[in-house]
């Protein structure tokens, strides 16, 4: 028997998604056609969440590029619009068996993260494939990202990386050091953190420039700024680095 990928767990709440992955604060340049098309996909079911036509979409890239981000954006919406979204991932973390795939086709919005990872897997490939087939006669969203394109990874089963790539395709590009800076101070404006961009210069040329790693040394900062009842500046920042080693 091959070996079983990790994978995350269904969510039916919101209670797994990050704090913070909405929309309003994905920096869409240079990937504002994928941003676009997603979100219009969810205005469509959301407002036609029962007998909505089957839409899918294919979100590939490098890690940090934004896949998670809109996924989770999108799971989002469904949610305050009180729906339940399903959020499976197959990212290393708790084992879980396929069988977590059953009756997630009933779900307005079905949201795969990862599926690079279910390649030599027949066992999760064939779960899959008969997840997208409900899910096609079933209707709604169905989201999936992976690290390469859906006909690239060779040891996907064909039937699968075919169906896959059906519907819209989108190459997620990384960010340039200048869309960093800008994300970074979005996200942080969301959470009611002001950043200057001098701030914003000071942490991307002392941290890893990793959009995960800079968004979770974000919440970090803005944990510390609230218990301490800090302005974010440089002199805090220093602060931090010699107390915590932040």
């Amino acid at each position: 028997m091959s070996r079983s990928p990790h994978a995350g767990t269904q969510l039916a709440l919101d209670v797994r998604l990050r704090d913070g992955s909405s929309f309003d604060n994905f920096h869409d340049r240079p990937n504002r056609e994928a941003l676009a098309h997603i979100r219009a996909a969810v205005r469509r079911v959301t407002a036609r969440p029962h007998g909505a036509p089957f839409e899918q979409i294919f979100l590939w890239g490098g890690a940090g590029c934004g896949k998670t981000h809109l996924m989770e954006a999108a799971a989002r919406e469904f949610h305050d619009a009180g729906l339940a979204p399903a959020y499976v991932s197959l990212r290393p973390g708790t084992t879980v068996a396929p069988c977590i795939l059953e009756g997630l086709d009933s779900c307005p919005l079905v949201c795969l993260d990862d599926l690079h990872l279910a390649g030599g897997n027949r066992d999760w490939e064939t779960a899959l494939l008969h997840l997208y087939e409900r899910k096609r006669v079933a209707g709604g969203l169905l989201l999936a990202a992976a690290s390469s394109g859906p006909a690239q990874p060779a040891a996907l089963l064909p039937d699968l990386a075919t169906r896959l790539g059906a519907g819209l395709v989108f190459r997620l590009l990384p960010l340039g050091d200048d869309e960093k800076l800008a994300a970074l101070r979005l996200r942080a404006r969301s959470r009611g953190l002001e950043m200057g961009e001098e701030v914003a210069r000071y942490v991307l040329s002392r941290y890893p420039r990793d959009t995960h790693a800079l968004f979770r040394l974000l919440d970090r900062i803005d944990r510390k700024s609230l218990a301490a009842q800090r302005r974010l500046t440089i002199p805090f920042l220093r602060l931090l680095q010699d107390e915590d080693g932040l």
